[in-house]
C-alpha cells in the first residue's frame, strides 16, 4: 500500500469535495423592504453512534478511519463510528454471541459467502425497500458483483451491496523469464498457455531449483467454469456427472507433474518462492500479492516484475473467477437503520469509491474511469500492465448451498491424493462424491 502521508492528503482533498457537495445552498438575505426573514435553522440531528462488525474480511484501522469514519463524519456530522470484530473461529457462533448480548452491531462488513449465513441467522435484513425509497440506481455497481450479492441473498431479495472487489492476475518475475529466454505471458492467455510456459520455466540451474508457477487453488478456478458442487434438486454432491471436474483435476495434475513443480499449490511456493527467494517465475493468484510487492518496493529485495491477465479457458476467453470481495449488510437488529443505510449508500458513491481505489482497493462500481484509476498512487504499480486487470470479466456466481464447503473438503483431499500419485483422477472424483454424500446423509440434510 502507498505512503500514509499521500493517503491522508488524498483523503482530505476528497473530503473537501464531499463537504462542498453536501453544503447548504444558502439562506435568504434579510434587511430590505419586502425581503423575507431568514428561516429559523432546523435542529441538527441527534448524535448517533453506529457499530460496524468486521467478519471474515480484511479492513485495517487505517482504512476504517480514512475510508469510512472520515467521509461519514464529513457528510453526516451527527454519526460516529466504531468497529468490532467477530474473533470466534466458529463465525456463526460468534454472530449468535453478538445477538445474545443484545448489542448486535448496526452494519456488517464481510465476504460474499457470509451473506447467506447472516441471512439464515436473521441478523441482517433485505435492503430493497431502502434502495427503492432512495431511488438508488443499482446499475452503477459492477454487474458481476451485484449478481453475486443477489445470488447469495436468494429469494429475489438483496441483503448486501459491494464495497470493494478482489481481482486475479498473473504476476511474473521478468528477470527469470529473461534468464531462461522465455517470452513474457501476454494478455488473453489461456490455461494451456500457462501450462506450456510453466514447463519452460521449471528447471534446476547451478544447484538452484526454479519453479514455473504458483497456481491458485481448484476451488477458485472451478468458478471460471461455473461448476457446482451440489445438485440443487437432490442436495447431493454432483461431481462425476460434470465432466469439467475431471478436466480441472487433469489440469492440476499436469501442472504438478512437471518435474520440480509439484508444490505449485503450496503457500510456501507463493510466499517464499515468488516473493522472498524469487525462484518461482509466476504467481497466478489474487491481488493480495500487490501489498507484499509494495513492501518490497525500494528495498534490496525488490525485483523486476509485471502482471498480465489471469489465464482463461479457451471456450471462455477473458473470463476470470467469479466475483468476490467485501460487502456491506444492514443489521436487522439495529436501532438506527436509516442512518446505517445512509452509511452504505455513501460508501457506494463515486467519490468514496475513488478514495477506495486510491487506497489500492478495486472499485465495486462499473464506472470504467474509476477502474482505470487503480494503481496510480501505488509506487510498485507505476509502469505496470494494470490495464490487464480490466480486460477480464467475472464468471457468473454459482448459487450457494449449505453443504458446498463439505463437498469441497473432499474435493481438496481427492486432488491431494492425485497429486501424490496415490490414485487416478476418475477414482478420486468418484470416491470424493461418495464420501461427501455419505457425510451429508449422516447429517440428515
Amino acid at each position: 500500500m502507498w505512503n500514509k502521508t499521500m493517503r491522508t492528503v488524498a483523503t482530505l482533498g476528497m473530503l473537501g469535495t464531499i463537504l462542498s457537495a453536501c453544503g447548504n445552498a444558502g439562506t435568504p438575505e434579510t434587511g430590505g423592504a419586502g425581503t423575507p426573514a431568514a428561516p429559523k435553522p432546523s435542529e441538527p440531528p441527534a448524535p448517533v453512534k453506529l457499530t460496524l462488525l468486521l467478519d471474515s474480511a480484511t479492513l485495517s484501522k487505517d482504512e476504517f478511519d480514512n475510508l469510512i469514519v472520515a467521509p461519514i463524519k464529513a457528510k453526516y456530522p451527527h454519526i460516529s463510528m466504531e468497529m468490532v470484530t467477530n474473533t470466534n473461529k466458529d463465525k456463526d457462533a460468534g454472530v449468535q454471541d453478538f445477538i445474545s448480548s443484545g448489542q448486535f452491531p448496526d452494519l456488517v462488513f464481510s465476504t460474499y459467502p457470509r451473506i447467506t449465513n447472516y441471512r439464515e441467522l436473521k441478523a441482517v435484513e433485505d435492503i430493497t425497500p431502502y434502495v427503492t425509497k432512495r431511488s438508488i440506481d443499482l446499475k452503477k455497481f459492477d454487474p458481476a458483483a451485484l449478481q453475486t450479492a443477489q445470488v447469495y441473498s436468494g429469494d429475489g431479495k438483496l441483503y448486501a451491496l459491494p464495497f470493494s472487489l478482489n481481482f486475479t492476475a498473473t504476476f511474473y518475475n521478468k528477470d527469470l523469464f529473461d534468464k531462461f529466454g522465455v517470452p513474457y505471458p501476454k494478455d488473453g492467455w489461456t490455461w494451456d498457455d500457462a501450462l506450456d510456459t510453466t514447463k519452460k520455466l521449471t528447471r534446476t540451474l547451478e544447484g538452484t531449483e526454479y519453479k514455473g508457477a504458483f497456481v491458485q487453488g481448484i476451488g477458485d478456478v472451478s468458478t471460471q467454469l461455473s461448476l457446482s458442487r451440489i445438485d440443487p434438486k437432490t442436495g447431493k454432491a454432483n461431481l462425476v456427472a460434470q465432466d469439467q471436474w475431471k478436466r480441472l483435476f487433469d489440469m492440476y495434475k499436469a501442472i504438478t507433474d512437471i518435474p520440480g513443480n509439484k508444490d505449485a499449490l503450496a503457500g510456501t511456493t507463493l510466499n517464499d518462492g515468488f516473493l522472498k527467494n524469487q525462484t518461482v517465475a509466476m504467481a497466478i493468484s489474487y491481488d493480495a500479492r500487490i501489498a507484499a510487492l509494495e513492501k518490497l518496493y525500494g528495498t534490496p529485495q525488490n525485483f523486476n516484475w509485471d502482471l498480465t491477465q489471469f489465464p482463461s479457458f479457451k471456450e471462455k476467453p477473458n473470463t476470470t473467477v467469479a466475483s468476490s470481495g467485501h460487502f456491506l449488510m444492514l443489521s436487522s437488529l439495529g436501532k438506527h437503520k436509516e442512518d446505517a443505510f445512509s452509511v452504505i449508500e455513501l460508501l457506494g458513491s463515486a467519490d468514496i469509491q475513488k478514495m477506495i481505489t486510491d487506497y489500492g482497493r478495486y472499485t465495486a462500481l462499473a464506472d470504467q474511469s474509476i477502474k482505470e484509476m487503480y494503481g496510480r498512487n501505488i509506487k510498485s504499480l507505476q509502469g505496470k500492465n494494470t490495464k490487464a486487470v480490466f480486460k477480464s470479466q467475472f464468471a457468473p456466481p454459482v448459487p450457494p448451498h449449505k453443504n458446498a464447503d463439505l463437498v469441497f473438503t473432499h474435493i481438496n483431499q481427492a486432488l491431494t491424493r492425485v497429486i501424490n500419485g496415490e490414485i487416478d483422477v476418475n477414482t478420486a472424483i468418484r470416491e470424493a462424491e461418495e464420501a461427501a454424500n455419505k457425510e451429508i446423509a449422516a447429517k440428515g440434510n
